[in-house]
This record gives C-alpha cells, sequence and structure tokens, in this order.
C-alpha cells in the first residue's frame, strides 16, 4: 500500500496534486497538510490542518498514524508566497518561516520513514544575470538575485534539503525547479516574472517561458512515481522570444517605449495596482533566466503544453491574432492610444498624490 503525504495541499498547485493521486488505484492514502483544510472530500484523504512555520504546534503523531504501508513525501508547502511589497523589516520573518517549514516537512519524512521525497522550488534560484546560460541547465550556478526575497529563499531551501539527503542517503530526494508558473491562480507572483502585462521595452529577443499549471502537475507526479533523485528543471520548451510572447499576449504589451520609461511605469503600475513589475523582480524581467527540460524529459516526462499555448492557454482572452488584419490594426491603433492615455493618468495620479500629501505636511508643519 502507498501513502502520500502532501505538505501545502490546499494550495493552488497542491489541491490539483492531491486531487490527481486521490484517483489513483495505486495510492492508497493521502495525507493533506496545510493551515487550510482540504476541500477535496474523499475516503482515501487524510486532511491535517497544522502550521509547518511553527512546528511545534505540528502533531507529527496523528500524522505518521495515518500512514498505511510506504510512504512518500511531496512537499508544496510555502509561507507567504507573494513576499513583493513587504516592508524590508518583515522579510527575515518571512524567510525564517519558510525556513522552520522546510525543516518541518523533513521532520515528517524522517518520522514516517518516506521512501522518496519531491519538493518544489524555482528556477528563480539561478538569478537572472546577463552572463547566464541559455538555457540554463542543473548544473549551472545558484545565484538568486538578492532583491527578490522569493528566489533568495527558496535556495535557502534547497541549502536544508541537500544537508538532509546528505545524511539520509537512502532517501531519493527530486527538487523540482520550475518556469513561471499559469494558470495556477498565483496572480503577483507571475505578474512579476513574466512579461506580458507591461509596456515593451527594446529587448524583443530575451527568451521567456510559461510553464501550465497542469504540466507542473504531471512532474511532480512523474517523480514522485519514478523516485526521481536529483535535481530537475521543469519546463515545456527552452523559451520563446518575449517579442512572440507579447504579440500572443496583446493589448498593453505590444505598445513599445523606451526602455528606461517601460522600467518606470511597470514599477509605478506595481505600486497602484499590482500591475507591472516591482523594483525586486526587475532583473527577472531583464535579464535571461530559461531552463532546459532536457533531464527531465529524457527520462520520459513530456509536457502537453509549449510556452506559447500555456500563454495562450491561460490568459482568459481573445487575442489580435484571432482578428481579421484590418480589424487588428484598428485595434492596435485604439490600444496605442488607450495605452498613452494610461501613461499619462498614471504619472498624473503619482504627482498628484504626491502634491496632495506635499501640501498637508505643509498644512500640520
Amino acid at each position: 500500500m502507498n501513502t502520500v503525504v502532501v505538505t501545502g495541499a490546499a494550495g493552488s498547485i497542491g489541491s490539483r496534486v492531491v486531487e490527481t493521486l486521490l484517483g489513483r488505484d495505486d495510492v492508497h492514502k493521502v495525507v493533506g497538510i496545510d493551515l487550510l483544510r482540504c476541500e477535496a472530500r474523499h475516503p482515501k484523504l487524510l486532511a491535517v490542518v497544522a502550521d509547518l512555520s511553527e512546528p511545534g504546534t505540528v502533531d507529527y503523531a496523528q500524522i505518521v498514524a495515518g500512514i498505511e504501508g510506504n510512504a512518500s513525501v511531496v512537499n508544496l508547502a510555502w509561507a507567504a508566497g507573494d513576499t513583493m511589497g513587504l516592508d524590508s523589516q518583515d522579510r527575515p520573518l518571512v524567510a525564517a518561516a519558510n525556513s522552520r517549514s522546510t525543516r518541518a516537512v523533513l521532520e515528517v519524512a524522517a518520522r514516517c520513514g518516506a521512501a522518496s521525497i519531491v519538493h518544489v522550488s524555482s528556477a528563480t534560484v539561478y538569478g537572472a544575470w546577463a552572463d547566464n546560460d541559455v538555457p540554463l541547465s542543473e548544473e549551472s550556478r545558484i545565484l538568486p538575485n538578492p532583491e527578490l526575497p522569493f528566489a533568495v529563499a527558496k535556495a535557502e531551501a534547497e541549502r536544508i534539503i541537500a544537508e538532509w539527503s546528505d545524511v539520509h542517503r537512502s532517501v531519493p530526494v527530486a527538487v523540482m525547479r520550475p518556469a513561471v508558473t499559469v494558470g495556477s491562480g498565483d496572480k503577483p507572483l507571475y505578474q512579476a516574472l513574466e512579461a506580458t502585462r507591461t509596456p515593451l521595452a527594446a529587448q524583443p529577443d530575451r527568451l521567456v517561458q510559461y510553464l501550465h499549471v497542469d504540466d507542473l502537475v504531471s512532474a511532480v507526479i512523474f517523480a514522485w512515481e519514478n523516485h526521481l533523485d536529483g535535481v530537475f528543471n521543469v519546463a515545456p520548451d527552452s523559451g520563446i522570444s518575449e517579442d512572440e510572447a507579447r504579440q500572443l499576449a496583446g493589448g498593453i504589451a505590444k505598445v513599445g517605449v523606451p526602455g528606461r520609461l517601460a522600467y518606470a511605469l511597470s514599477t509605478l503600475g506595481w505600486k497602484l495596482g499590482r500591475r507591472g513589475v516591482p523594483p525586486e523582480a526587475l532583473a527577472y524581467a531583464t535579464h535571461p533566466w530559461v531552463v532546459s527540460p532536457d533531464r527531465l524529459v529524457s527520462l520520459g516526462w513530456r509536457p502537453a503544453y509549449s510556452s506559447a499555448e500555456a500563454l495562450v492557454e491561460t490568459d482568459g482572452k481573445w487575442h489580435w491574432d484571432d482578428l481579421p488584419p484590418g480589424k487588428r490594426q484598428n485595434f492596435n491603433t485604439v490600444v496605442a492610444l488607450c495605452a498613452a492615455g494610461s501613461v499619462l493618468a498614471l504619472v498624473s495620479t503619482f504627482f498628484l498624490a504626491r502634491r496632495r500629501r506635499t501640501t498637508r505636511s505643509a498644512r500640520y508643519s
């Protein structure tokens, strides 16, 4: 009999993994651990509500008691996945919480005698640098940009897991590094790292990647059922050009403005409405960090969507290329005018707010 312990089971990825596992005949029990109770209702599911970032509150005995037969652990737990916009004093607290959560998951694995572990990390751990390999392989350096807390914390979690793995050499540990994942509902991080919701800067040849959430789930299941050991990039291909991605997205993504203005508008848009690119993620919207999926593909995993297909499938709107050429040109003209108006509106709002603050300060000084 097989039991799979899934942490982060109530999240957008975790709930899909749990649903897939519950539908398999070779899985007899799923232990879903999360801060929130899993929405799924199934006789094979044991839902455990626990805060893994506070290990002292975790009832390990309850988890171990729910194990039937051989156990595996799929780790999707992550505290505060969207750290963009947090005050600098709060970031170390979130980082510490994620470190504690990772150690708690490994404690679960040790106590239940896990036969294997699958840990979902992120391709952001490679960092976005001008001299990156294109594409990046699993042997490429790990150098997350220090200004992006998410990437730094993911790299630290990998370090903790590597230390544990060195001690428990008989347990296969698969570390999955997915590219930007679309369709999961985790919008803030996705919007911060992707290129199709911001004005176009002058780098149309930069490669970008989009991984469909269903393909991430299938990669996690593939790693679990094959007891994979090592690091594996998860991506549908080696990327598409940023220009192609923007053509598929349409809208303001196709409006070209000078590079510095594009970045300034993206930063301002993020502050005002969580649209665009925050300063922490600017490098990831500027430099290449696409990954090669060759290692995982060579073992038999196959994605269902290419980067282009994943982008089109998950953005939930019609596209310019669906229109006849004449109407497409008319719409492009309208979008350009609207984008120009939006730029003026954003700038005006920023300076108006600044002026109000200055006036208020002078009035009460």
